[in-house]
């Protein structure tokens, strides 16, 4: 019995620094962009989104673009997303940054886009 409760216990506790874990805030990096040929954008997105998981493979990137939005219908959205705080979000981007390869496709997606706003979000637990 004492085996079965040390089991239990040991299985409640897993559970719960695993719950712990999978709730961490995140930091959202979200930049609108206005770019006259999307289908060029996200292939070069998707590009640079391999090169980036090579060097932090937490960092997630997604885009969405705009299809009921008046006057920035069409505009796309980029969202780069990293479980943690301001803090670790910008150790995470100063990696990202030094590596020559990012460098260079950056180069190529800056000539793709307009970059409309960008911003950054600390995730509010709720």
């Amino acid at each position: 019995m004492k085996k079965l409760m040390a089991v239990i216990l040991l299985g409640l506790t897993l559970s719960f620094s695993n719950a712990v874990l999978a709730d961490e805030l995140s930091t959202l990096r979200v930049v609108v962009v206005h770019t006259d040929d999307a289908a060029a954008y996200i292939a070069h997105l998707n590009k640079g989104s391999m090169l980036i998981k090579a060097i932090t493979p937490k960092l997630t990137i997604r885009a969405w673009q705009a299809t009921f939005a008046g006057d920035s219908t069409g505009a796309m959205i980029v969202g780069l997303e990293y479980p943690g705080s301001l803090a670790d979000f910008a150790t995470a981007w100063e990696k990202v940054q030094a590596d020559k390869s990012v460098t260079q496709w950056f180069a190529g997606l800056d000539r793709l886009r307009k970059i409309v706003s960008d911003s950054l979000y600390n995730e509010i637990a709720i």
